[in-house]
This record gives C-alpha cells, structure tokens and sequence, in this order.
C-alpha cells in the first residue's frame, strides 16, 4: 500500500489539500540508504494505514529530509541501474516525488 500525504495549501482541485501519493518500494530506498538523510526519523513516523497527526515545528524538519534526499540524488556515485533493479526507481522519480513535498 502506498502513503498518501495530503499538505496544507490553496488548491481548488483538492479541497485546499496538495495530495502527495509514495512510489511503490520508496520505504525500501529510504530505509537502505537512510543514514544519508536527514531527519529520516520524522519521515519514518508516517503510517500508510491510517491518519497521523505532526506537529507544526516538525514540518519544517520533514521539508529538510525532502531537501537532502534531492541533494543526494543530485550528487550520489550510485549507478541508477542498480537503483531501477532493486526498487524500480530512477533518480528522476525520486527527485519527482520529494520536490513535490518540500513545494
């Protein structure tokens, strides 16, 4: 099952919500690499069951993790063919996915 975060913002399209829908196998990525993001430990937190609640200082931490996880991706020495096989995600994916969380 995949997360879904729903972010505050003007949005007529989605009841004043911005939907931000995981990849698949995106948890399996953070978790291998974890140690080099930031903040992973507030990412973890998100339940993909149910509804959860953060508290409006941690925000800012989350938009953090979303920044090194693009910063990452912009300079890592992985091969991304390697990244395709494992998780079936490219770079372009990943960087997709977090740009839209810290927008």
């Amino acid at each position: 099952m995949s997360l879904v975060i729903f972010l505050a913002q003007n949005s007529a399209k989605t009841n004043n919500k911005i939907c931000v829908v995981e990849p698949n196998n995106i948890g399996d990525f953070l978790y291998d690499f974890k140690d080099n993001f930031e903040n992973y430990n507030y990412y973890y937190k998100f339940d993909p069951y149910g509804e959860i609640y953060i508290d409006n200082k941690n925000v800012d931490k989350i938009k953090i993790f979303s920044i090194s996880i693009t910063e990452w991706v912009e300079h890592c020495k992985i091969d991304e063919t390697k990244l395709i096989a494992k998780y079936n995600l490219s770079f372009t994916k990943i960087k997709k996915f977090f740009c839209k969380k810290t927008n």
